[in-house]
């Protein structure tokens, strides 16, 4: 077990400095270095009648998170209510959720053949590197969190179709968990855009305000939390059996 997390730790270290050579540094060459005019505008104008700019010298994340901040609001409060559409349908009461858990006891656990699952786990750490640098680096560097997020999410299919759901409840991921830090991720971004508002009396989403890049990154971020647990929560929840949620029906409907 040690030796696993050593390795695995090692893996993690590694690839996330050859993401960070690759998308940050950009030690290939990637990428003219003229900056196109439509870019150059979106850039030096943003909220340029407050005297400001867009403290990114990324364009999609100058645009996405001040052009359109509050579509992109929305669209992730519009995700978190699909999210807990679903986990509310198929929510479960405490009586019902230990009935699960000694339903799920008695299936056996599948999982993959060695060679598998030792390329997954070091597939899953190349996503998670990557991911990570993809939304730490959203505010520098094309990315962002949303970008990030769903790259996890891959991730954590990897792992279930490898190991099973099962493997992951052991080691602590449950639905309890991710739930709170895809609050935790919201909390975050709701902070940095009111922030303004209640610090600097700005407007709402006038992130320029912050000091540096924050605001950007905050919003990267908590974008990448909340989308990264929130596939999750579902996930985990699609993830019992049908034979199981029609057992815990049943005895609902009989009730």
């Amino acid at each position: 077990m040690k030796r696993d997390v050593i390795v695995a730790v090692s893996f993690l270290l590694a690839f996330l400095f050859m993401a960070y050579a690759l998308v940050y540094a950009n030690v290939l060459g990637l990428g003219g270095a003229e900056l196109r005019p439509l870019g150059e505008f979106y850039l030096s104008h943003s909220f340029a009648h407050e005297g400001l700019t867009s403290h990114s010298p990324e364009v999609v994340t100058a645009i996405v998170w001040n052009y359109r901040g509050f579509d992109t609001l929305f669209e992730t409060f519009v995700f978190f209510l699909a999210i807990m559409g679903a986990f509310s349908v198929l929510r479960l009461t405490d009586e019902q959720e230990k009935l699960v858990k000694e339903l799920e006891a008695r299936e056996p656990h599948r999982q993959m053949d060695l060679i598998v699952r030792a390329i997954t786990k070091l597939v899953v750490i190349m996503i998670v590197a990557i991911s990570a640098s993809i939304a730490l680096h959203g505010h520098l560097t094309p990315g962002g969190g949303f970008q990030g997020g769903s790259a996890m999410a891959v991730a954590s299919l990897l792992l279930f179709a490898a190991f099973s759901k099962f493997t992951l409840e052991r080691k602590g991921l449950t639905v309890k968990h991710t739930v709170s830090a895809y609050a935790l991720g919201l909390a975050l971004i709701l902070a940095t855009v009111l922030a303004p508002v209640f610090l600097y009396g700005g407007k709402v989403l006038e992130i320029n305000l912050l000091p540096g890049e924050m605001g950007l990154f905050n919003l990267d971020v908590g974008e990448y939390l909340a989308v990264t647990f929130g596939f999750l929560t579902v996930f985990l929840v699609l993830g019992v059996s049908e034979w199981i949620f029609k057992t815990v029906l049943r005895g609902e409907v009989n009730d």
